[in-house]
């Protein structure tokens, strides 16, 4: 080894960072070795083939680190893994990693780890920083979101293939994509792992037995648990350089004016030093905007401090911020209440009303509020509204898998239908969800394939399903097409006015001198709601005084009446200001109710399980409006007159809605 290698010590000084890579005077290597054990790196490149073992010497290190100099090494093309003792493993800070073979087959060796290559040309790229006021999130599994064969791409399941999606993702008017895993993990499960829980807590290769038949791996398709933390994922590349197309990725993202976020699953024991290397390097090296972080003991605070992660987001489901400083402007609270309490509010349930009505304004100036109604977790947005019950057999686990309860409702039918009525219903309920979501005050964040109304067919747990139950069917049915053109059309109105998206908790009192409040209540008197228990319809009125955005006033007022009772409902209108009147803009049904005015107050007529939309003048540069063809239920800013509900249909309930269970 002497006559091929000459080992020279590493200076304490540049002990830091860990991991192997490639300097000016060669290859410098670096790793945590604790206890006595001989310890060092198995090295492979085109003379050893087989490997060679080079130990750390016992005198270059420092607490648990040890570290070493092969001088005038330059192999680029070598791989290696490291030993300690007859322990043979991966480093957990290397930066590639050999794609040995594609996704979802069982590997014949571990795969052994790389150097860092050359430099990479960014072009001038640059982070996108968007304020959580300003974001709309858009969450992604990047092999589900173009491996089915309607997807139209070229390089199916890949980083390449979500690049190809990118003017889908501005056409729909998404600002910030995130990541589920595509950090390296392996996505074969040991075969005697059940759960997913299981899987997480322990990590090792699992090789066929010679002469044996091999059974189908087990997948862990969503990837939520540890790996090799410094790589994007190799089988997400359709080419050998997975770490080349992810950056191309990134680019092309932020040509188009879109950040990429993503996710990390970190297990308890990790600390949190070793989770801020982490984010710092995919922020420099790969220029990420933001993290979805996951785990169950996480210092948010520490991270929340860390001076090169201020203008990065930073979301998680289990972090409040200190109440004695406004360090959190970056950090952003993904909220189950409003995910759980909006779900029930649509389904119908009783004593809702006043959590709606929180919710919908809720939000913070020293952190975001991030709000979802479906999500990777649980019923896609469609399945929320055609199942009652999860259907997870798929999973191996004899259902067992997956929440019980998903404050889900069939409309009458479990599972797919054909009848008309339960298609309308069904479509009707998923753009009150819509609605719902970007007309409140948080950042609203929308899992791909539900602006189509995408299927898992009932799965609310497909951790394991690399196939056509998670994957997203991109092939339209008319009931998709309509909802993606209602979810553009929403998105573009929250776009662009201010007081829909503005950071600050709206508090309904007037901070302004122009006589309205921020925010509004009324029932089917004007400024009178009802938020009895039994109660399910409310009118808000939003004031866009209070969303004026630098030098541009904006005198805009909404008006969302929302009838989640299976009977018609009458609401009363506010007066507006002198030479203001209100305009029919969207319903989420294909009735367009009229306004019905006396001598002293305005009222409307809402239909079952309908919101619809009011403003006070024509909108003049809302992107991706509907086009207000007969029977889509959006209107073009003008007051539509129809046909007047008859006594009998305000009052009976509407046939085949049946009452959901409360």
């Amino acid at each position: 080894m002497q006559k091929t290698f000459q080992v020279k010590p590493v200076d304490r000084a540049r002990m830091y960072p860990l991991g192997v890579s490639f300097e000016e005077e060669g290859l410098r290597i670096s790793a945590v070795c604790e206890g006595a054990e001989e310890a060092g790196i198995i090295l492979y490149d085109r003379k050893h083939r087989e490997g060679v073992r080079i130990p750390f010497p016992g005198h270059c290190r420092v607490g648990a680190v040890r570290a070493m100099m092969l001088s005038g090494y330059r192999d680029r093309y070598c791989s290696y893994l490291f030993y300690r003792g007859e322990e043979v493993y991966q480093d957990p800070y290397c930066k590639r990693v050999e794609n040995l073979c594609g996704y979802g087959i069982r590997k014949p060796s571990m795969p052994r780890c790389q150097a860092a290559l050359e430099d990479y040309d960014w072009g001038g790229d640059e982070n996108v920083h968007i304020p959580y006021e300003e974001m709309i999130i858009y969450a992604l599994h990047v092999r589900g979101f173009t491996k089915h064969r309607s997807s139209g791409v070229k390089h199916k399941g890949t980083y390449a293939g979500v690049a190809e999606k990118i003017p889908y993702m501005q056409d729909l008017g998404i600002n910030m994509a995130l990541l589920m895993p595509a950090y390296e993990f392996d996505e074969i499960m040991p075969e005697n792992t059940q759960t997913i829980e299981q899987a997480v807590l322990s990590y090792k290769q699992e090789l066929p037995k010679p002469g044996g038949e091999e059974k189908t791996p087990r997948l862990n398709y969503w990837g939520y648990q540890p790996g090799l933390y410094y790589m994007p994922k190799s089988t997400y590349a359709y080419s050998k350089d997975a770490v080349g197309e992810f950056k191309d990725m990134v680019r092309a993202f932020h040509r188009a004016g879109i950040g990429v976020s993503m996710q990390f699953y970190f297990p308890p024991e990790m600390r949190t030093a070793d989770i801020l290397d982490i984010l710092k390097y995919w922020v420099l090296e790969y220029h990420i905007d933001g993290f979805h972080l996951m785990s169950g003991a996480l210092s948010m605070d520490v991270i929340a401090d860390e001076p090169l992660l201020s203008e990065t987001m930073l979301l998680t489901g289990e972090w409040n911020a200190r109440k004695d400083k406004d360090s959190g402007h970056n950090v952003g609270w993904l909220s189950d209440g409003f995910l759980y309490d909006m779900r029930r509010f649509i389904k119908g349930d009783d004593n809702m009303i006043n959590q709606f009505l929180y919710h919908i304004r809720e939000n913070k100036a020293e952190n975001g509020v991030v709000n979802s109604i479906a999500r990777w977790d649980g019923f896609r947005l469609l399945d929320l509204v055609s199942y009652e019950r999860k259907h997870n057999e798929e999973n191996g686990e004899n259902n067992a898998d997956g929440m019980d309860y998903n404050c889900s409702w069939n409309c009458g039918v479990e599972g797919k239908s054909r009848k008309k009525s339960v298609q309308e219903l069904r479509l009707r309920q998923m753009k009150n969800a819509i609605t719902i979501l970007f007309m409140s005050r948080g950042t609203p964040l929308l899992y791909s394939g539900d602006e189509f109304a995408n299927t898992q067919e009932g799965n609310n747990n497909p951790y394991c399903q690399d196939n056509e139950i998670a994957w997203i069917k991109w092939n339209h049915t008319t009931m998709g097409r309509e909802l993606l053109d209602y979810t553009k059309y929403m998105i573009g109105m929250r776009k662009t006015h201010g007081i829909l998206r503005n950071r600050t908790l709206l508090h309904g009192v007037e901070k302004l001198p122009c006589g309205f409040p921020d925010v509004s209540f009324h029932g089917r008197e004007a400024w009178r709601p009802d938020t009895s228990p039994a109660s399910r319809c409310v009118g808000i009125m939003y004031c866009g005084f209070y969303g004026a955005e630098k030098d541009r006033e904006d005198e805009y007022f909404f008006y969302i009446a929302v009838n989640m009772h299976w009977q018609v409902s009458y609401m009363g209108l506010p007066k507006l200001p002198k030479g203001k009147c209100w305009a029919y803009r969207a319903s989420t049904g294909k009735e367009i109710p009229e306004i019905e005015e006396d001598a002293s107050s305005q009222e409307i007529c809402v239909p079952p399980r309908t919101i619809v939309l009011y403003t006070v003048k024509e909108a003049s540069v809302e992107s991706g409006k509907p086009s207000g063809k007969k029977g889509t239920g959006e209107g073009k800013g003008r007051t539509v007159r129809t046909p007047k509900m008859t006594k009998t249909t305000r009052t009976a309930k509407v046939k085949g809605m049946k009452q959901p269970d409360e």
